[in-house]
């Protein structure tokens, strides 16, 4: 009868294991691993789950996370990040857009070309460096100045050369209005 209670006891272990909540405490970026506290359990550093292995969404301290473990055995665990919380709220409410809270870096082979396509609006905030060119099939607006090779649009000007003489007036550009 002992050995049947221990077995029972085993098993409503390995059921309460199966998933469990729980907050991210130590991430091992290099090895895309994270240890994760489960009330008074810390478990091993363990895989996350992601939406594709040619995407790098990295755990972050404090996030709140599942922990999926098969036979219940926390060692063998995977985590399905992340759920909003009070402390990391969602970035955002509308339904029409994806909102990413963090830097991109889009490096390597996307779309077979190395390129990302995005249909609709993007919107940006913070600063941008593309190195490389940069093709626009529309207009471009901006509301600071725009300067190339340290020269700023707003204020540039032109001059006509000639071969001797002065320099009419009329051969000088004015500034853009």
């Amino acid at each position: 009868m002992i050995e049947q209670g221990k077995q029972i006891s085993d098993l409503i272990r390995k059921v309460n294991n199966l998933i469990r909540i729980g907050k991210v405490v130590s991430v091992d970026y290099t090895k895309a691993k994270a240890q994760v506290q489960i009330g008074t359990i810390t478990t091993d550093y363990l895989p996350w789950l992601t939406p594709s292995t040619s995407a790098w969404i990295p755990l972050k301290n404090g996030e709140q996370v599942v922990v999926l473990s098969p036979n219940g055995d926390l060692r063998l665990g995977m985590i399905l990040p992340a759920l909003y919380q009070n402390a990391m709220p969602a970035p955002g409410t509308d339904e029409n857009k994806i909102i990413l809270n963090s830097d991109i870096d889009q490096t390597g082979d996307v779309n077979n070309n190395g390129n990302i396509t995005s249909t609709g609006n993007v919107d940006a905030s913070g600063n941008m460096t593309v190195s490389g060119n940069l093709k626009a099939n529309g207009k471009i607006t901006a509301s600071g100045e725009i300067t190339g090779n340290g020269k700023a649009l707003s204020t540039h000007t032109h001059q006509f050369m000639y071969n001797g003489g002065e320099v009419p007036s009329s051969a000088v550009t004015q500034p853009p209005s």
